[in-house]
């Protein structure tokens, strides 16, 4: 199956998209050049087969198959308690933001599953890892900022080390999400997260908000250090 998958991919390839993507994407595995949307098609045609195989030969050779095998892991019907088997294995093997961010946003089964999937990600809470952290961070973002969880996730960021800078990243990008409808979580992140850094990019991603006001956008500049 795997040699099939590997046929797919080269014929999906294009030498402009390897170019685009080098640029956009470092730190990843080799990059052969398919476009994301061919992959999700190809990863939803691996989910209706035999997609276990498919990850059972898991294969870091390209940038493309560590993201077909993020898509398949979150796109394939399978208990919570197997894909959380398979998420256990694949997370600390992300080495970009690409497959780390493609993985979050298609694991919409969190929202069936949110005190599963939570017990699952806190196992990264204490992680030194750079892509551990921003996946904890950012999957608290995407699913987690709810009024039932919204306090606890909170307090779950303050306790990140946020020390390299796609972790950092991923908090800010938490900062600026959370002010859109909890502006009072936001600003104490704001005022106690000590990362200059951090604050930084949180304010940037703060005033390039289409879903955040002005008046708040002119707020935030007097939390800069």
């Amino acid at each position: 199956m795997l040699v099939e998958i590997k046929k797919r991919l080269n014929e999906l390839a294009t030498p402009k998209t390897q170019s685009f993507s080098y640029k956009l994407i470092p730190n990843s595995l080799p990059i052969l050049g398919c476009k994301f949307p061919d992959l999700r098609k190809l990863a939803k045609e691996i989910c209706k087969k035999d997609y276990k195989l498919f990850l059972e030969e898991y294969d870091r050779s390209s940038f493309e198959l560590q993201l077909l095998y993020a898509y398949v892991i979150a796109l394939a019907k399978m208990s919570i308690e197997e894909r959380i088997v398979y998420l256990r294995d694949f997370v600390p093997t992300i080495q970009d933001w690409a497959v780390c961010d493609g993985l979050i946003s298609s694991l919409k089964c969190t929202k069936q599953y949110p005190k599963e999937m939570l017990s699952f990600i806190l196992e990264y809470q204490n992680s030194k890892a750079e892509y551990e952290v921003r996946f904890l961070a950012e999957m608290l973002m995407a699913y987690y900022l709810t009024e039932e969880y919204v306090e606890q996730a909170v307090q779950i960021i303050y306790t990140l080390d946020i020390t390299l800078y796609y972790a950092k990243m991923g908090v800010a990008w938490f900062i600026a999400t959370i002010m859109v409808n909890y502006k009072e979580y936001a600003i104490d992140l704001l005022k106690n997260i000590d990362d200059p850094v951090v604050i930084k990019m949180a304010i940037r991603k703060i005033r390039d908000s289409y879903r955040i006001s002005d008046e708040i956008k002119e707020e935030v500049l007097f939390y800069k250090k």
